[in-house]
This record gives structure tokens, sequence and C-alpha cells, in this order.
């Protein structure tokens, strides 16, 4: 029995720092900090800071979405191929590419309703802080975006890949 050949580029390690680690790690500082600074203020001074909890969940949705497209960049998302493993080669090659067309329709699906979502937001205040509630969900248009962009990378690559095989 012959063993196909994986179309998907084996993963490399990664020593560069992206976009999306900066701004997933700026983010999870704040979930951090303005977590800590919840229960300082609470337990401690007896008047809890009623901003930290909005503020945790902002960002948490920011680490959130552009933190995947993080997981784009490298190629760490799972997925699960054990069909079109067994594939022959150019069926298998035709598989993947489809497969990479379904998924960036569907973030680019996404990104635009996202947008149009975080446009419709903006004159909507947030609770506590009274941030423009676009604040928060341009994070998943901005992650989704994000992930359009480096899947596309990714499937070049791999289209590329099997081209030259």
């Amino acid at each position: 029995m012959q063993k196909s050949q994986s179309l998907v580029a084996p993963a490399e390690p990664e020593s560069r720092v992206t976009f999306e680690d900066v701004i997933a790690g700026l983010a999870l500082a704040i979930i951090v900090i303005s977590v800590a600074w919840g229960v300082i203020t609470r337990y401690l001074l007896a008047q809890p800071a009623s901003w930290a909890v909005e503020a945790a969940a902002i960002a948490f949705a920011w680490m959130v979405f552009v933190g995947a497209a993080a997981a784009f960049a490298r190629n760490e998302h799972i997925a699960i191929d054990l069909v079109v493993n067994l594939l022959p080669g150019r069926i298998q090659q035709l598989a993947r590419l489809l497969a990479d067309g379904i998924v960036l329709v569907i973030l680019l699906a996404v990104t635009y309703l996202a947008t149009r979502f975080s446009i419709a937001t903006m004159d909507a205040p947030t609770t506590i802080l009274r941030l423009p509630q676009s604040v928060i969900y341009s994070g998943a248009a901005l992650g989704f975006l994000l992930m359009s962009v480096r899947h596309s990378v990714q499937a070049w690559k791999r289209f590329r890949q099997g081209a030259a095989s």
C-alpha cells in the first residue's frame, strides 16, 4: 500500500513574534491587571472597581479572536484529515483545495458580519466604561480579518507545495 504525502506544511518552530502575538499578549496583560485590581479593590479596599470586569471582558474578546489569528499564522489550528489522507494524491490535493476555499469563504463572511456589527454598535455605549460597544466587537472583526489573511497565506503555501509535486 502506497503511503500518501500530506500537503499540510509541517509546523515549523516559530520564533518570530507576530502582530497578533503582541495584541493578544497586551489583551492578556489587561485581563490579568484588571481582574487583579478588581479583587484588590473588592476584598482589601472594600470599594470594588466596577470597571475592572468590563475591561477584562473587552480584553478577553480581543485576546480570543486575535489569538486565534496568531494560531492561523503558525498553522496550529486542528485539522481532522484522516479521510483526506486516505485519498489518492491528486484527489487529496483537490480535497484540500476545496477545504481551504470553504474555510476562507466562511472566514470572510464572518469578517464581513463582524465588521457590520461593529459599525452598527458604534453609538451604543458599554454599561460601565461608556465606550462604544464597537470596541468589543471590533476585536472579532480584526481577528477574523487576520485569520482570513493568515489562512490565505497558509493555503497558498499548500497549493504551491502541491503544484510542485
